[in-house]
Formats: C-alpha cells, structure tokens, sequence
C-alpha cells in the first residue's frame, strides 16, 4: 500500500521535514540548523513537507528498505545501523545513504540535508530536478525561467499547503517588505499558464490563504 498523504497543517511558512522512528535530541538541533525537522514517522502516513526519512536499521537492513520502497517512498532514504555489517547491507538494499548510528549528529544531519538538496522532487506527472534547475509535466520540459522555477519549487516542497503572498515575497523574491506591487500574482499567472498547458490544473489560488500546489 503507497503510503499516504497527511494534509492538516496549521502553518503557512513550513520546514521540510524528516519522518524518523529515531527520537535524538542531538540529531532533531543538527537538523534543525540545516532547515529541516525531525519528526516522528507513522506507520503509513506523512506529510506533504516529509523530504527524507531516517530509519533504524539494528536488525535487518534489506527488510527495512524493501518495506519503505514498497509502501511507495521513492524520497531520500538514510538508515543508521549498530555495526559496519548493517551499514554495508542498507546501501546495498538500496538506501539512499546509511551510517553508525553513534555518527556524530552533524554529519547525518549534513548527509541527509546533501540528499534533500538534490532529491528530484515528483507531484503527480510533475517532476523537478533541484540540481538541473528544471521541471517536466508528464516528460514535457516546462521552459521555465529561474524565477519561475524557483517559485515553483518553493511551493512543490510545501506541496498541499498554502502559502501566502508575503511568504512567497520573503522567501522567493528576498524583499522583507511589501513592494505594492502585483510582482507575485504576475509569476503565478504565467506558472500556472505553463502548468495548465501540459494537463489538468495543479497551482490553485485559495483565497485569503496564498497559493497551493497540488495534484
């Protein structure tokens, strides 16, 4: 069963989020200090802001990353193990990355942020490639300009949630303050021009609340 979506979010201007079975105040500040929460993973629910998920792996390494893929994360998946053994059998059963799991919690932190960082990023047929600086809907490249794009991606990893215009203008455009201008609605039109233009509607404007991205 794919896991699922969990929506019901009160904050507009989210971190992304790393769903863990792993409770280490250590490693939640490490994360912290790199724009990333640790949160506690359910079993078959996360979300829209989950961006990796760290998992224990003491035991059984290769049972652990098949039943992840097989519920559906195709995300950054980081596992920490109790012995060399364990970390060797994560990477070979095709986590994403693994460590000790007495690493210093800086360098998992700094590991899983590098993952998160170039993790394409997949909403329906929409996929954005972080590194590349690209994004395609149902393999059609969408042409967008860096603006656009970074607008985008903005709202991609808060996928589900809107965002408000003043977020959008701190933490697309930099500005600390309101230009008075239509600068914001003027990019979401033309986005969502080139959106609509490969398929169904995906960026929606919910009023008095921002902008919401969602399949």
């Amino acid at each position: 069963m794919a896991i699922a979506i969990e929506r019901r979010f009160a904050s507009h201007d989210v971190m992304q989020r790393v769903a863990s079975d792993i409770d280490s105040g250590p490693i939640a500040a490490a994360l912290q200090a790199r724009g990333l929460i640790l949160a506690p993973i359910a079993e078959d629910r996360l979300c829209p802001t989950t961006a990796a998920l760290l998992l224990s792996a003491t035991d059984d390494a290769p049972r652990v990353v098949g039943r992840t893929r097989g519920r559906g994360w195709r995300g950054p998946l980081m596992l920490l193990g109790g012995e060399g053994a364990t970390v060797t059998a994560a990477l070979d059963a095709g986590a994403d990355d693994a460590a000790l799991v007495d690493a210093p919690p800086h360098e998992i932190a700094a590991r899983l942020a590098a993952r998160v960082r170039g993790a394409p990023i997949q909403l329906g047929g929409l996929v954005l490639d972080p590194l590349r600086r690209s994004a395609s809907r149902d393999g059609r490249d969408l042409g967008l300009l860096p603006r656009e794009f970074a607008l985008l991606l903005y709202l991609a990893e808060r996928r589900g949630i809107a965002v408000p215009r003043a977020t959008l203008l701190r933490n697309v455009w930099g500005l600390r303050f309101d230009p008075g201008t239509n600068v914001v609605a003027v990019h979401v039109s033309r986005l969502r021009a080139r959106l609509d233009a490969a398929g169904p509607a995906m960026l929606h404007t919910d009023r008095g609340r921002g902008y919401r991205l969602s399949a």
